[in-house]
């Protein structure tokens, strides 16, 4: 009999199977409509920002922070306002009950912890095959001769990187993170839909502020994205279509221009034909003129 006392020890984290350890690039087109699956999936965002998706919400994710996913839940990835991001996608199988603690969680990763992350990506990127390299299609086979106790150190270096974690009991409230359904529109369908917006209500005191507030986004993000798409500033696409409707109140004769400015959304006449002249390279009374010279 020994006469040392021996200590079984008694993991509080065991992690079962691997099915996915991957770093991905995200181009700016990237947008995955989700998915759901029977194991436990955490989301690392490396670089950029992206919007991911449950059940019923979407939340921001920043550089630095880490999302999970339980068995079964419901999850989708769409890069914030198309600037590209790189993210790390871990999946896995777990029976341990201390997980539940992960539920809805969006983590801040100290520096110890990326470095767990780190080490979990490069031992998996020696030791598997990666045939696809998007989120949506896991492929990993085993390469021919991998590192040797690769599988080991990922399994050993994730189950650390929940203890420590857990340790900390930290994470960031997910309602704060909330995203307004419009953010998830790629930006060429939004920028539409301000179009839309504008060309209903062009007649109505329009901003920046207005139109942003209405569409949910920043007054910088839709400066930004309406600029790209649309090939002109947002005013100037707002100031476009009220002048054009202008040129057809004039062509119509029903109205002086006072009444004209009024009902294209200037309450200052002179501020008006300003504009018109600027747009059209023609006073209001040399416009009107000239309409009248072609019914001739």
């Amino acid at each position: 009999m020994s006469p040392f006392k021996m200590h079984k020890l008694d993991p509080v984290f065991f992690v079962k199977e691997l099915i996915n350890a991957s770093y991905y690039n995200l181009p700016r087109n990237f947008d995955f409509d989700g998915e759901s699956h029977d194991f436990w999936e955490l989301i690392y965002v490396d670089r950029g920002q992206i919007i991911v998706g449950s059940e019923d919400r979407n939340y921001l994710l920043m550089a630095g922070e880490m999302a999970f996913y339980t068995p079964g839940e419901f999850h989708s990835i769409h890069l914030c306002e198309e600037q590209p991001a790189s993210i790390v996608v871990i999946s896995f199988n777990s029976e341990s009950a201390t997980m539940d603690a992960f539920e809805h969680k969006i983590l801040v990763l100290g520096d110890a912890e990326k470095q767990c992350l780190a080490t979990i990506v490069e031992e998996a990127a020696d030791t598997f095959l990666h045939f696809d390299n998007i989120p949506a299609a896991i492929d990993l086979e085993r390469a021919e001769h991998p590192p040797f106790g690769s599988e080991q150190i990922i399994k050993n270096r994730l189950e650390e990187l929940f203890i420590r974690i857990y340790r900390r009991r930290e994470n960031i409230s997910i309602t704060s993170r909330t995203v307004p359904p419009s953010r998830l529109l790629r930006s060429s369908e939004l920028v539409a839909q301000v179009q839309d917006y504008m060309s209903s209500h062009f007649a109505d005191k329009l901003s920046l502020e207005v139109i942003a507030a209405t569409h949910n986004i920043s007054v910088a993000y839709l400066r930004r994205i309406f600029k790209l798409k649309a090939g002109l500033p947002v005013m100037t696409y707002l100031t476009k279509l009220r002048i054009s409707e202008a040129k057809r109140l004039i062509n119509e004769g029903k109205l002086n221009f006072t009444q004209i400015a009024e009902a294209v959304g200037y309450d200052n006449i002179y501020y008006f034909s300003s504009a018109f002249k600027k747009q059209t390279g023609m006073t209001l009374t040399e416009f009107s003129r000239s309409v009248r010279r072609d019914r001739l």
